[in-house]
Parts: C-alpha cells; sequence; structure tokens
C-alpha cells in the first residue's frame, strides 16, 4: 500500500454468514416496508415542496455511505433549531401527530394510524451539547430516499455525533470503523478536529480502535491526523493529573447516562450532562421551540424515564 496515495476501500465478498447475521447487515438495495415508505415519501415530498431544509440521517445514512442495511422502526431527520416549527407545521398539515419530546433536542412526527411509525425531528444532540448546525447541510450529498430527492448527512458529522453513544445495549463504535473503512480517504479531516474541539480524546480512541480492527487500512487516517491526536494525548499526559474541582467531575454521563448513573446517583460525581442540558434548554431557539402551540402531545420532561435517549435513536 502506497505512503502517498490513500487506500480505497472495495467490498468484500460476504461468505461465512449465518441466515440471521445477513439479516441484520447486509450489502445491497435498501428495502423500506410499504406502510413506513409511504409516511417517509409523504414527508419528505411535503418537507421538499415547503423549501424546509433537512439532512437524511440515522441508518439510511450509514448506508449511504457504507452500503450497510439494518433493520430500523424510524427515519431519522436532522434540522437546524430554527427550521424546526416551520417542519413540524408541515408534517402537521400532511395529517402527523406532533410530538415534542425533549424540548433541547428531538421531537416525533407520528403516523396516526400506527403510532409504531413515525420521524425522529432532530436538532440537537441529547448530552446537551451542541445543536444541530449548517455544517450538517453545506457539506450534505445528494441521495434517494423512498422514490424522493433527499441530501444525506456527511461521514465527519455523522461520526462527531456518533462518538458520545457507548450504551452498554447500543455502541456506535462499528459505524464509525464502517465509515471510516469507505470514506476515510475523501473526508475533510481538519473539520472533524475542528469538531470535536475538547472532547478529541474521544476521537482518538475511535481511530486507534479502526487502526485495530482493520490493520490493513491505515492510510485511511491521514498520518498527520493521528500525530495531531498523539501529540494531544502526550501534551495532557506531561499536565499530570486534574487537580481541584476536577476531581470530582465525571464526563461519563456525556456518554452514556445509564452506564454512569452510580457516579452521580451514588459517588456524588458532578453530572455534566445535566449542566450542559440546562444550559441548553435555555437557549433562546430551545425556548421559542418549546413555547411554540405547534405541538399537539409532549412528553413528561420532568420524568428522566420518559422520552427518548441518544441510545435509542438512529438505528
Amino acid at each position: 500500500m502506497s505512503n502517498t496515495e490513500p487506500a480505497v476501500f472495495t467490498f468484500p465478498t460476504m461468505r461465512n454468514l449465518s441466515k440471521e447475521e445477513r439479516k441484520s447487515v447486509t450489502h445491497s438495495e435498501f428495502w423500506i416496508p410499504e406502510a413506513e415508505r409511504e409516511l417517509y415519501k409523504r414527508a419528505l415530498q411535503a418537507l421538499n415542496a415547503a423549501g424546509v431544509p433537512y439532512v437524511v440521517a440515522g441508518a439510511y445514512a450509514i448506508y449511504e455511505h457504507t452500503g450497510i442495511i439494518r433493520q430500523t422502526k424510524d427515519l431519522d431527520l436532522f434540522f437546524t433549531p430554527e427550521a424546526v416549527l416551520q417542519a413540524m407545521a408541515v408534517l402537521k398539515n400532511e395529517g402527523m401527530i406532533t410530538r415534542l419530546e425533549q424540548p433541547h433536542w428531538i421531537g416525533k412526527a407520528i403516523s396516526p394510524d400506527n403510532r409504531d411509525h413515525f420521524i425522529d425531528v432532530i436538532y440537537g444532540m441529547g448530552n446537551g451539547l451542541a445543536l444541530i448546525d449548517d455544517d450538517w447541510f453545506r457539506h450534505s450529498s445528494p441521495a434517494i430516499l423512498a422514490a424522493t430527492q433527499v441530501r444525506v448527512a456527511p461521514p465527519e458529522e455523522l461520526i462527531w455525533h456518533r462518538l458520545f453513544i457507548h450504551e452498554r445495549h447500543r455502541h456506535d463504535m462499528a459505524d464509525v470503523a464502517h465509515l471510516i473503512l469507505c470514506k476515510g480517504h475523501l473526508m475533510d479531516w481538519p473539520r472533524l478536529l475542528a469538531k470535536v474541539g475538547e472532547n478529541w480524546p474521544l476521537l482518538l480512541s475511535q481511530v486507534m480502535m479502526f487502526r485495530y480492527v482493520y490493520p490493513g487500512y491505515r492510510d485511511q487516517v491521514p498520518q498527520a491526523v493521528i500525530r495531531e491526536l498523539l501529540d494531544r494525548a502526550e501534551q495532557a499526559g506531561e499536565q499530570g493529573a486534574a487537580g481541584g474541582d476536577e476531581h470530582d467531575l465525571t464526563r461519563g454521563t456525556m456518554i452514556s447516562r445509564f452506564s454512569f448513573a452510580i457516579d452521580v446517583n451514588e459517588w456524588g460525581f458532578h453530572d455534566l450532562r445535566s449542566e450542559k442540558i440546562a444550559q441548553m434548554q435555555r437557549h433562546p431557539e430551545i425556548v421559542k421551540l418549546e413555547a411554540s402551540d405547534v405541538w399537539e402531545e409532549r412528553a413528561d420532561f420532568n420524568n428522566p424515564a420518559a422520552g427518548p435517549e441518544t441510545a435509542d435513536i438512529e438505528e
């Protein structure tokens, strides 16, 4: 493999897979059950006709970038917060039930005929870290879904989003590895580095995992990126152990609310996730969005068990 030219991944023949394995991971045409397909088609065409900007994320975006198919129960559409109210008004006009799940990041448009069929309207991150911004649209790519022209979320932003999903029952390491394998040689790595910011250790861990999983495709991650991340790790190590209040801080809840609940509830660690969510709930766009009368239903926001979490989306 050349050191000057990036590796180009070609899909291997899928051998020795059981029937059940082929159901969960396949490489062919993406098939959507008819009832969901008609719901998605109607919603996407209505949003397009109204000129509402959105990108398709979740399992459909993973398919577009990697060819991997897995069963999914919904459609994930990403919007900037400024576009959410218009989007929900359009979907409501199409006869869908509009539901606000958690004000800082997600709502739903639900089929009135079958509530198991719905569209996740996502405009932020479940941990309160960030809102969906224009980069998701600026760097998106065209595709066809449910016989409708759409834009698909870029791999850089998909990876950034997935760095924070580390639940016991849902872990996105494989998605990140597959995105790097299939798109790494085409990705804008400086933009991804800028996006992750102070959360760079999560990217470093995923990059090193990728190199372990695919030792023959190291060129998918530029050496300059590896060097930059390792330099940051070395500098952090030279600074020594954190002092002061950081001894009582856990970032664990930023990547898994459930797995690190004991840290907060029993061990007395400061919960950065709750702090970030509280800050996001005061954001002017979120305040405006929550106050709107476009919502026909609202989840019990004060009940920690109510509404979806990061681990429950993008399947």
